[in-house]
């Protein structure tokens, strides 16, 4: 449509808004194609509005018993006019008078008085546009009290006042006589006009919402007020006689459903309504039916126009005033949510405010929308300092690549939880935080931004680094304790079974009695098996070759006596494993294969233990597997047992990283890794 046309039409209540909820896509796809085709091509306009014009016309004239020189009750075809310059503008003037003139030319006036009708049509139907489109914000669907308001007086009663002084006058200047002279002519030709426009022109611009799909319920009420609107017209009009109640004094019996269509369909059904009422009234009457016959044309007619205003003016705004007041109620529950939103919004933002962590927002070129009160406190950055900037002016130069990894995971709408990293204060200071990122969405759910929560976690790091420092001293303390234990067994416990050993093998030599020299015999061999468990314990609580031979040799010679002493199969394998580890790192990855391999032959079920050592590029790998029982690892860890604690606490004390992977009936695994401090890659053993 042109700057002439009428607005989109706004919800009608909410009955309304559930109708266009219901309504298919695929069918409001349709209307639209049509409507914008038939809107955007001249051509089109002109066939619509000719064509419409001219049926409305016909249907017009067909009361030909109740009519006078081209005169009756209702004239549809003047509010078919009202709508066409409604909707489409001015432009619409040479399709309504062709139409009109082809219409009057066919009736039995002269062809002087058609153009003059013609004419009068164009002009009033023009003047209705004019004066309702100086109402603000006019629209024909007439959701407002206003809009309806307006409409009936100046699309209706106003505007017919041109096209039936116009008309009549042309009429007599023509010799046409009508009815029973110039008043009265006039008045019906007002009255025709008039209930044409509050018959037709609502109806052309709602019918599309009527016929919508909608729920089965509301089809059904639908349905029901149209054929019992029918019904009573047929009732009152028809003379059909279902009660012995005559009813010629109650043709305003059919106001009632009047009402309902307007109340439940709004200004859509009250015009169908009275439309359909209209349309059964006029043909009864015409056929001599119902309680305007009898009365001569004019009277006829006149009283027909009556009711049909009456039934118009009444639907109309009382439909009106029920959407306005849905549409208030709508408004005041939209205030009462939006205070509500803004009260939920003041409490958040209080929230934010008064949080001990630092929280911010920004914008998706990561600038600085938001800077909380935390924030200040922890960065010691104003408000005014930090808004506006890039987020990353806080971050290190070292993790500016982090930086931007994290805001391309939040283009993506994907969440950063706690991951702990470093900013800056505004005094260079490093301060550690648990970092938390969340993409943030628009009302329509397209990211705008996102918001992230900086904990500061100084006081868990120092609580962190004591306990680190506390179980470094533990565990130091534990090997200390291993080697002097290691020590009594092999320089005292080992030598004195050493020289009992001879003791025995020297009585067993010089026994002369039989028995005697078998108990030595049998003595000695149990002496010599305690000797070895006493060094083998010796060694597995201190390893000598960990410290002379290196990490391979070690764990080699502790796969092998493992095997030996715990009949199991420990298959070992090594390369480019880097030489010298340092003393730390050796230490630690012994013990932590002590302790699974210990497990596995323990636990596992299985014999056979898997043990892989390999290095890369400033890095160390360790890994233990079995397949055999498995076990809830979150289980142990809460368990009594110490063993997985101990490896992991050993672990972190040389900067490295634990993974046990296991699962009931799926083995288990045990992977180490371990950075290798400087250049401790250049020489590397496969032994």
């Amino acid at each position: 449509m042109d700057g002439e046309t009428a607005t989109e039409p706004y919800a009608v209540g909410t009955a309304h808004q559930e109708e266009q909820r219901a309504f298919s896509s695929t069918s409001r796809a349709a209307v639209t194609r049509v409507w914008a085709l038939a809107t955007t091509k001249p051509v089109l306009q002109f066939a619509l509005v000719f064509l419409a014009y001219f049926v409305a016309g016909k249907l017009g004239q067909a009361t030909t018993n109740i009519r006078s020189s081209n005169l009756g009750p209702v004239w549809p075809a003047y509010g078919i006019a009202v709508a066409a310059f409604l909707g489409f503008g001015y432009r619409a003037w040479p399709a309504v008078a062709a139409s009109a003139f082809l219409v009057a030319y066919q009736s039995p006036v002269p062809p002087l008085a058609a153009a003059g009708q013609t004419i009068g049509a164009t002009l009033a139907a023009a003047s209705a546009a004019f004066f309702v489109r100086r109402i603000a914000h006019f629209d024909p669907r007439l959701s407002r009290l206003r809009d309806a308001l307006g409409f009936i007086t100046l699309a209706a009663f106003g505007s017919a006042i041109v096209s039936s002084t116009i008309g009549v006058a042309s009429l007599y200047l023509t010799h046409v006589q009508a009815y029973s002279g110039l008043g009265s002519a006039w008045l019906v030709y007002w009255l025709g006009d008039s209930t044409g426009v509050l018959l037709v022109t609502p109806l052309v611009f709602t019918l599309p919402a009527l016929l919508k799909p909608r729920s089965p319920r509301r089809t059904v009420e639908f349905v029901a007020v149209v054929t019992l609107s029918a019904v009573a017209c047929l009732i009152v009009f028809g003379g059909l006689r279902v009660v012995s109640v005559r009813f010629d004094v109650l043709a305003f019996a059919v106001l009632p459903f009047v009402m309902w269509a307007a109340i439940d369909f709004g200004i859509g059904g009250a015009a169908l309504s009275v439309f359909i009422i209209a349309t059964i009234a006029t043909l009864s009457t015409a056929l001599g039916l119902g309680p305007f016959a009898g009365n001569g044309a004019f009277v006829g007619a006149v009283l027909l126009d009556t009711l049909f205003m009456v039934l118009a003016v009444s639907g109309l705004t009382l439909a009106a005033v029920i959407a306005e007041r849905e549409r208030t109620e709508a408004a005041r529950a939209g205030l009462v949510r939006e205070r509500m939103a803004m009260e939920s919004r003041l409490r958040l933002a209080a929230i934010v405010e008064s949080s001990n962590d630092a929280i911010l927002s920004t914008d998706m070129k990561r600038t600085i929308l938001s800077w909380n009160a935390a924030a200040e406190r922890i960065f010691g950055f104003t408000a005014a300092e930090a808004i506006g900037r890039p987020v990353t002016f806080f971050i290190p130069d070292v993790l500016q690549d982090e930086a931007e990894n994290f805001f391309q995971r939040l283009k993506a709408g994907e969440r950063v939880d706690h991951l702990e990293t470093i900013r800056l204060t505004k005094s260079g200071k490093q301060v550690p935080v648990s970092l938390t990122i969340s993409p943030v969405a628009d009302a329509d759910g397209r990211l705008v931004g996102g918001a992230s929560v900086h904990r500061d976690i100084s006081e868990q790091q120092r609580a962190k680094e004591a306990l680190s420092n506390v179980n470094r001293k533990l565990i130091e303390a534990q090997e200390q304790e291993r080697s002097r234990i290691a020590r009594e067994l092999h320089d005292d416990i080992a030598q004195r079974l050493a020289l009992l050993a001879f003791d025995v093998d020297d009585l067993a030599t010089n026994a002369t009695a039989a028995p005697l020299r078998d108990k030595s015999v049998a003595l000695r061999e149990r002496v010599s098996e305690l000797a070895t468990d006493v060094q083998a314990l010796s060694h597995e609580l201190h390893s000598p070759k960990l410290e002379l031979l290196g990490i391979t040799s070690a764990i080699r010679d502790f796969s092998e006596a493992a095997a030996r002493h715990q009949n199991a199969i420990v298959d070992f394998d090594a390369h480019d494993v880097p030489e010298p580890v340092a003393p730390d790192i050796s230490l630690c990855l012994f013990r932590v294969v002590q302790e699974a391999v210990h497990n596995a032959v323990k636990h596992s079920g299985v014999p056979h233990v898997e043990v892989r050592l390999w290095g890369t590029a400033g890095q160390l790998h360790l890994v233990v597997s079995d397949r055999g029982a498995g076990f809830d690892v979150e289980r142990a860890r809460a368990g009594q047992g110490m063993g997985l604690v101990s490896m992991e606490e050993r672990i972190k004390l040389v900067d490295g990283d634990l993974a046990i992977e296991s699962q009931p009936g799926r083995g288990t695994t045990i992977r180490a890794r371990v950075r290798l401090p400087g250049d401790a890659t250049d020489a590397r053993s496969d032994r």
